[in-house]
């Protein structure tokens, strides 16, 4: 919008009778004009007249709406018209302008001669100092202008030497008549008649298209085209007149410049969908608006894959010197081995913020889900476990994320858990990035700038990559990529100037804008259990639900299996705190917990490389003391903490086929059970030694603190809904269940 500011007192525009006066495009002339304002007709033969006050007329002049056309409507004017450009003189082509300014200078240098009484509008005067009118005229002429086809030094001086005394004396009458405007004409070019005719024309016409198919043969290609086309066409009359005598005239082949004319006249659009496509044509030729309009962050998500351009060698170091086989192979791991990875990414579009990276073998729907599992996480843990300066705090509920359509996002599965998260899910057009464009462009910016530092990248094309060895070149471990990743994106791209954001780093913009509108928090654990989780059947026992050798048990699931036959459930999985399990029960999902609290907050690979370890040391043992376990939890942690973390960069592989297979070769007959207590003894009544307890004794009906009541040495019966008890029977009294181990 213009930035004017009016002043206080209002102008009163005149209107002559013969003036036309355009409103918003529509043409009006002033019949009347009153203290008050004017009243205007319309042109257009209808009458409608319409009164306009001073103040309007203001305001329309001001915003720019109101169009004055002095005398528009005499009859000198209409024929000026005919004589002279419609159209404003400076918008007129350069040649024009340069014609213009060649016969101006000429003119001018008259008019003062004429004006020193040295020339008179006749042949003979104006022949007898054409020489000193062209001195003169070159003063004007070597004044540089935008318009000039060549620029000159401005120390030399151009002088004009085509014009006869008779053509300038015309160009001075026009001049005189009607200004500047009658030095540029009419515009149109008095082009000569063409040579060829329309047959000549209809063939080259027809044979140009040749340059509009997929192989993209170049001009010169079509110039033969053509050639042979008129010589076959030459040739088929020629044949025509010998057997019937009234053959046609041969045809005149055109002239190179001619059929290059031809194809640069074709329409560009169609050109580049003939020649390279509909994906690129859009891209070439689609417009550029004013783009999105964004201000919060995570007001817009986008989300994509990239295949990286690196080899990695996936040798064994840190946490992956104590994976098993088939730990590697679940995670694409074969040590030795050199191959690429695909990265899925997500960023913050109105920040440019990175909210989550995970490398995967090959996309799926685990890769999607598990980097939106890390949008709405604070990625803390991954920028210390590589020592990174710069925190990794940018977390948080989106409001949209927006996606291709790769299968891996169009999954139905992927579409609901963002929507139990609150998240809305958009597939945006197939084969169009341009509406992925931020995301695409940090692919582009990884590529150079960071993919480009290492050795064994690759390239996009074989004359590109040259004599460079890719393979053999590749040096960086995938705990190295992992490494550099989270290191890059935190200490380098969050913390460089971006051309996007008006030279404000993507860290900052983060920050000020969260200052300034908040973002929504990740949804609770819980919640993310049931959106993101393994979606499992199992059977419930008397001993709860058992997941990866973990039992799972809750006083609602017990008073559930007590009352309900059929015993299967359905059960989410979530590998990142197995501390609970969220089940199905009667329509309802309820959060069922570990038996054992020390599962709490723990992820599913710690337990996993736990039980291996312990599998191998106690390989003959049975059943395993809880307090052995998180000794080898813990030790696991220990090993290399960082690396655990970087670990967590790659998708995991937890669907219920692996689950299955974990449960049927690891941890079959493993069973953890409660660290046996030390046996408590009390003093006697008397003083005198220990009472040894009986059935009898008041002592035994006491709870020992830790331990489970106890009634005549039967496990506690479990209370029932109306407030009594519901015996069980004694098969089920195996195993004493104690509800503060829950």
């Amino acid at each position: 919008m213009l930035d004017i500011q009016p002043s206080p007192t209002l102008p009163r525009f005149a209107f002559g009778q013969h003036d036309e006066i355009v409103l918003s495009g529509i043409s009006y002339r002033a019949i009347e004009h009153t203290d008050e304002g004017y009243v205007l007709v319309r042109t257009d033969g209808t009458g409608v007249a319409e009164s306009f006050s001073h103040a309007v007329l203001s305001q329309r002049v001001t915003l720019g709406s109101l169009e004055h056309r002095r005398e528009a409507f005499l009859p000198e004017s209409a024929k000026r018209r005919l004589r002279v450009p419609t159209q404003e003189i400076s918008t007129l082509p350069a040649k024009q302008q340069q014609r213009a300014k060649y016969h101006e200078s000429l003119v001018r240098a008259f008019l003062e001669m004429e004006s020193e009484g040295k020339v008179k509008r006749t042949d003979d005067s104006v022949k007898a100092v054409l020489p000193e009118i062209k001195i003169r005229a070159g003063k004007y002429l070597s004044v540089p202008s935008e318009g000039d086809a060549i620029q000159v030094d401005c120390n030399r001086m151009i002088v004009p030497d085509k014009i006869s005394a008779s053509r300038l004396l015309k160009r001075v009458a026009a001049f005189s008549r009607d200004g500047m405007a009658a030095l540029y004409g009419r515009g149109t070019d008095s082009r000569r008649s063409r040579r060829i005719g329309p047959d000549e024309l209809a063939l080259l016409a027809k044979t140009v298209r040749n340059y509009l198919v997929m192989e993209q043969p170049s001009i010169t290609q079509v110039v033969e085209d053509v050639r042979d086309a008129f010589i076959a066409e030459n040739l088929r009359r020629k044949e025509l007149e010998e057997k019937e005598g009234k053959g046609k005239s041969p045809l005149l082949l055109p002239s190179r410049e001619t059929i290059r004319l031809e194809v640069k006249k074709l329409d560009p659009f169609e050109m580049d969908v003939a020649r390279y496509g509909l994906a690129e044509a859009r891209k070439r030729n689609a417009p550029v608006g004013k783009g999105l309009e964004l201000t919060r962050p995570l007001e817009r998500v986008e989300m994509d894959e990239w295949k990286v351009d690196l080899m990695t060698l996936l040798a064994t170091s840190g946490i992956w010197s104590i994976l098993s086989e088939e730990e590697k192979a679940s995670l694409g791991l074969e040590d030795g081995k050199k191959t690429r990875w695909f990265l899925t990414a997500a960023m913050c579009t109105t920040t440019r913020c990175v909210l989550a990276l995970k490398l995967s073998r090959a996309p799926s729907a685990r890769s999607a889900m598990q980097t939106i599992d890390m949008i709405v996480r604070d990625k803390g843990i991954w920028a210390d476990a590589v020592g990174a300066l710069t925190p990794w705090n940018m977390s948080g509920t989106p409001e949209l994320i927006v996606t291709d359509c790769g299968s891996a996002f169009i999954d139905y599965d992927t579409r609901a858990a963002a929507a139990d998260l609150g998240i809305n899910i958009d597939a945006g057009p197939a084969g169009m990035p341009e509406f992925r464009a931020r995301i695409e462009r940090l692919f582009g910016t990884m590529s150079t700038s960071f993919i480009g530092r290492f050795t064994g990248r690759t390239f996009r094309n074989t004359v590109v990559k040259g004599d460079y060895d890719t393979e053999d070149r590749a040096a960086l471990t995938v705990e190295d990529l992992s490494e550099a990743l989270v290191r890059w994106v935190v200490d380098v791209y969050h913390r460089r100037m971006h051309s996007g954001l008006d030279g404000e780093t993507p860290r900052l913009c983060w920050n000020r804008l969260v200052d300034k509108y908040g973002v929504a928090p990740m949804p609770s654990v819980e919640r993310r259990r049931r959106a993101l989780g393994t979606r499992l059947k199992r059977t419930v026992t008397k001993k709860g639900i058992s997941i990866l050798g973990i039992r799972y048990h809750s006083e609602a699931l017990a008073r559930w299996f007590m009352h309900t036959s059929s015993k299967e459930v359905r059960v989410r999985f979530y590998s990142e705190d197995i501390g609970a399990i969220a089940v199905e029960l009667n329509g309802e999902w309820v959060d069922v917990p570990s038996v054992f609290e020390r599962y709490r907050g723990e992820r599913a690979q710690t337990w996993i490389l736990a039980a291996q370890e312990i599998r191998a040391s106690v390989a003959a043992q049975r059943t395993i003391d809880e307090e052995v376990v998180f000794k080898a939890m813990t030790r696991i942690r220990e090993i290399n903490s960082n690396a655990m973390a970087r670990q967590g960069l790659l998708v995991d592989d937890y669907s219920k086929e692996r689950l299955a297979e974990i449960e049927n070769s690891l941890l079959i007959g493993l069973d953890v059970v409660a660290s046996p207590r030390e046996t408590q003894f009390r003093a006697a009544a008397d003083g005198l030694g220990i009472e040894l307890e009986t059935s009898q004794s008041p002592a035994a009906h006491r709870e020992i603190p830790g331990s489970a009541p106890v009634v005549s040495g039967i496990a506690q019966s479990l209370p029932s809904e109306d407030g009594g008890t519901s015996g069980a029977p004694p098969d089920t009294m195996e195993e004493t269940w104690n509800w503060e181990d829950r």
